[in-house]
């Protein structure tokens, strides 16, 4: 699992080298996997599965309570509380 941060203050997700490139905080932490995350545009909202270089596996439950691994670059995410 290569390592992604996200942002504290603005929860965004990606490979930051010690200050977030959105908001130029210098809070960052770690991804770590079962992490909730949101797509940014969409209402899926799912759980960090695996890391794959910037492409990031999402484990989410839809309406009709079926069950999907679909990736996502690590750019179109963002941490949910």
């Amino acid at each position: 699992m290569k390592k992604l941060s996200y942002c504290v203050d603005c929860k965004r997700i990606a490979s930051f080298a010690g200050e977030c490139t959105y908001c130029q905080s210098q809070n960052i932490k770690q991804l770590t996997r079962k992490t909730p995350v949101n797509v940014i545009g969409t209402k899926i909202k799912g759980r960090v599965l695996n890391v794959k270089d910037q492409m990031v596996e999402i484990l989410y439950i839809d309406e009709n309570k079926n069950t999907f691994v679909k990736p996502f670059e690590a750019e179109k995410l963002k941490k949910v509380l």
